[in-house]
């Protein structure tokens, strides 16, 4: 695996369910909120590099992530022109992080908003 982020690639985000994080969904509780995507030391996210969403997702549950697991493809991150990066950590070698720029780690409100509303949700927890 190296810092190349391939269009087939996906970006998966754990995201706090409303009953947690209210103001990380819409009011009727069924779409992303921009406010989830919104992180100071840039949006964090898992890579899938050649697995599988499921494989993917199954990965993260592993790995105590909780509630809802979203997924965005990385060619949606270029059309916003963030700005990728590869981070993997010692415990997950997947980990990336999404951030604005190359000089802004977080999202600007629009790009935000765009991921949030083009999110799709590949894991829902049992309600």
């Amino acid at each position: 695996m190296n810092d190349k982020f391939d269009d087939n690639e996906s970006l998966l985000r754990a995201v706090f369910p409303p009953s947690r994080k209210s103001f990380f969904w819409s009011k009727d509780g069924r779409r992303l909120s921009s406010a989830a995507l919104k992180d100071k030391k840039g949006l964090s996210v898992d890579r899938t590099c050649e697995r599988s969403i499921e494989d993917s997702v199954d990965f993260m549950l592993n790995n105590n992530f909780e509630g809802y697991i979203v997924a965005f493809g990385v060619p949606l991150c270029k059309t916003i022109n963030a700005y990728l990066v590869y981070a993997p950590t010692k415990t997950n070698k997947f980990h990336s992080e999404i951030h604005g720029s190359t000089k802004n780690k977080v999202l600007s409100d629009k790009q935000a908003l765009f991921l949030a509303k083009n999110a799709n949700i590949v894991y829902e927890p049992d309600k």
